[in-house]
């Protein structure tokens, strides 16, 4: 059986943030076209337990000069370290000779060196698809400032970004977006007529969460109107609830709990200036689930009233925009956070703001309106954020079934 062996910068065995799920929905569809499907990655191992690493996922090692000091670049570390180390060459040769997969797949291009290295010593010889998640360095930028690198490292690692991604992008045989605007970035590196495919990010089909589940977010929010902000532990995440909704203060709202943030973005919150200036006020309003589990998220999905999108920059597209848009909730949202899903711009239970006053005021619009109620095409219109109506309308199975022919 053809198979596929997939290579990140972090493990995906207990898929939470986006592009763990992006990765998990890319297994289920590999598979359901008859194909196998293996992952395995470099990770940084303060980030993750033994609980959450796979058998085959390989410790980042080694010490990098350059960036080793950097915040937010390990997977430009892992790369290096990917393409340098015997260890991990030795590592992933055994894989690819064990499993004999006919298609590697990036998801990223930090681990392009490692297949580079492959290539170049005849240890592998099958296809590459390079499956981004964001047009990286611009990304990678914007972060570095936000936590106060210098003008200077900002630049190196820019640079060294742009050289591995448009390696990335000539050296692969299909390249896979999330929106049209990343795709254009690669067309723009590519030779002509290369074959670059836009697959928006998805959502999973939400099971109705348990009665348990229900009581316990009642037993907090009771039968009151709330928000729900949902997030990874990722810069635009943080900086966007910080800056459009807590700083100076969450009085807007009564002093009573009326925001749900849930996931790993809760500890970057609570520990920001603009949130702990006024800490005790704010934890009257806010709620915290750091750690929350699929059954009580639905539970909060299934009772907010409002979801809440502050991205004020990043790249690629939010799975989290998927998920909103599906709810059938109110949404308050910055443009940016409908990139890469511009043609649900209009959709009805949207209000924008693109600064904190006019977020805010969008929030209050929203918990004071009634319960958004979707007609049927609407509803129907939005089916197709669902992960397997993304795929289907992607057309990416044509496009692999001609990497395998």
């Amino acid at each position: 059986m053809s198979g596929v062996l997939s290579l990140s910068t972090y493990p995906i065995k207990k898929p939470r943030h986006g592009g763990q799920r992006r990765i998990t929905a890319f297994a289920e569809f590999y598979r359901s076209i008859g194909l196998d499907f293996h992952y395995a990655c470099i990770f940084e191992p303060a980030n993750y337990s033994n609980e959450d690493v796979g058998a085959d996922d390989l410790p980042l090692g080694g010490q990098d000069r350059e960036f080793g000091d950097l915040p937010f670049v390990g997977d430009l570390l892992s790369g290096r370290f990917a393409g340098e180390s015997d260890v991990a060459l030795e590592h992933f040769a055994s894989l690819i000779a064990r499993l004999k997969p006919e298609i590697v797949q990036l998801d990223h291009p930090f681990l392009w060196p490692l297949v580079a290295r492959l290539r170049s010593e005849g240890r592998y010889t099958g296809k590459v698809i390079y499956s981004s998640h964001n047009y990286e360095a611009p990304l990678k930028e914007s972060i570095l400032h936000s936590v106060g690198v210098s003008q200077a490292k900002v630049r190196l690692v820019r640079e060294a970004i742009v050289e591995l991604e448009r390696a990335c992008v000539l050296g692969s045989d299909l390249i896979v977006t999330v929106s049209e605007s990343d795709a254009l970035q690669y067309r723009a590196m590519a030779p002509a007529g290369a074959a670059i495919r836009v697959m928006p990010n998805g959502v999973d089909r939400m099971r109705a969460p348990s009665a348990k589940a229900v009581s316990e977010v009642r037993s907090i929010f009771g039968d009151k109107r709330f928000c729900l902000f949902v997030g990874s532990a990722y810069p635009p995440n943080i900086e966007g609830f910080a800056e459009l909704v807590a700083k100076g203060g969450l009085f807007f709202t009564p002093p009573e709990k009326s925001f749900a943030v849930c996931g790993g973005v809760s500890r970057g919150i609570f520990n920001s200036r603009e949130y702990g200036r006024f800490v005790v006020p704010n934890s009257d309003r806010v709620h915290f689930f750091p750690d929350i589990d699929d059954e009580g998220l639905n539970a909060l999905k299934a009772l907010a009233h409002v979801i809440l999108l502050p991205i004020e920059f990043g790249g690629g597209s939010n799975l989290k925009t998927a998920e909103a848009l599906v709810s059938g909730k109110h949404i308050v949202a910055t443009p940016t956070a409908l990139r890469g899903f511009e043609g649900f711009a209009n959709a009805v239970g949207i209000d924008y703001a693109g600064d904190a006053r006019g977020f805010r005021a969008g929030i209050m619009r929203a918990l004071n309106a009634p319960a958004l109620v979707l007609s049927a095409a609407e509803l129907a219109a939005r089916d197709v954020l669902y992960w397997d109506k993304a795929f289907i309308n992607s057309a990416i199975a044509a496009d692999v079934a001609k990497l395998l022919a």
